[in-house]
Formats: C-alpha cells, structure tokens, sequence
C-alpha cells in the first residue's frame, strides 16, 4: 500500500516548481556512478530505514508505552526523539518528522507490529535516494528530511495520513474478519 503512495508524493512534488532560492543546477551523475549510488542505496537503505523503526517505535515506544496508560504518553517523546535525530533542518522539515513519527507510532499500537511503519519508511527512503542517486553530487549535500520546506511537507503529511487510513482501514477489516470466523 505505501508504494503507490510515495511515488505519487514523488510525482507532486516535481510538478511544484521549487522555490528560487532552493533551485540548483541538477546534472546526471552517468551511468556507472548512478549504477553505483542505486546498488548502495537498494542494499542499505532498508537496514537503516527499518533499524530507526525499531529503535523509536519498537524499543523506545513499547519502553515508555509500558510506564504509561495512554499510547499518546509513549509516541509523543519517540516522535520528538525520531525528529531531533534526522537534525534540526527547518521548523516545516521537523514538524513533517513529528508528525510522521507519530502517525507511524500510532499504527505500530493499532496494528500490533513495526510491519506497517517498515513498509512506509523503507519505501520513502528508497524512492528518495534511489532518484538522488540519477543527480552529481546529491549525496554529497547536508540536506535531510529536517530540511523541508512548506511545500514538501504540505505534500507529504496527507501522504502518510492517507498511507495510515488504509493501513488502519484493512486492520479493521481483518479483525472484523476474523471475529466472524472464530467459533463460539
């Protein structure tokens, strides 16, 4: 489900024209240093987009979850903590963060799992980096999620709202059906 999602988020946002003072030069990297930069990506990407999930929203959420009776108490300072450690960018690139980081911790208690966050996580970062990787010297820039500016977050906190709808929608939907199937 997170795919068509973040590749739609990808397509929107290079359809807004970036702002003038963010606007920079972009050059094909060539073949084999984009060949290379992909193979890196595709190889360590999911490691470390899924490592963060179970840092934050596996060790660090149920680690305060279990001190705490309402879920809000344990994903409201993961989220603050996933934010501060992607950097402190831009006020817009922070709050996209936060807000990410807890629209995934609430899935991760509603859903029982880190599978859902993993999912979306993995995926964002791959399509990100894997389209940085086409572009000279892209990895070689201090820029990280916490940079965002207005526009990319306006695209991307309904991105993952949505991501998190379905999500939450099919859980639903499998619970019901499985209350239908047990035997009395």
């Amino acid at each position: 489900m997170a795919l068509p999602l973040v590749l739609l988020t990808v397509a929107v946002q290079a359809l807004v024209p970036a702002p003038a003072a963010e606007s920079q030069d972009l050059a094909w990297a060539g073949t084999p240093a984009f060949l290379t930069g992909l193979a890196t990506v595709w190889l360590l990407v999911p490691f470390q987009a899924a490592a963060e999930e179970y840092a934050f929203r596996g060790w660090l959420l149920q680690a305060v979850g279990s001190w705490c009776r309402s879920p809000w108490m344990a994903i409201a300072p993961q989220a603050l903590l996933f934010a501060a450690a992607h950097g402190w960018g831009t006020v817009w690139g922070f709050t996209d963060l936060v807000v990410f980081s807890m629209v995934t911790g609430w899935m991760t208690i509603r859903t029982g799992g880190l599978e859902a966050a993993i999912a979306l996580h993995v995926l964002n970062n791959l399509v990100s980096m894997s389209i940085a990787a086409a572009f000279a010297g892209a990895f070689a820039l201090d820029d990280t999620a916490a940079d965002m500016d207005v526009v990319t977050v306006a695209i991307d906190v309904p991105m993952t709202l949505l991501y998190a709808a379905a999500v939450l929608w099919v859980t639903r939907r499998n619970e019901r059906a499985n209350d239908t199937n047990t035997p009395s």
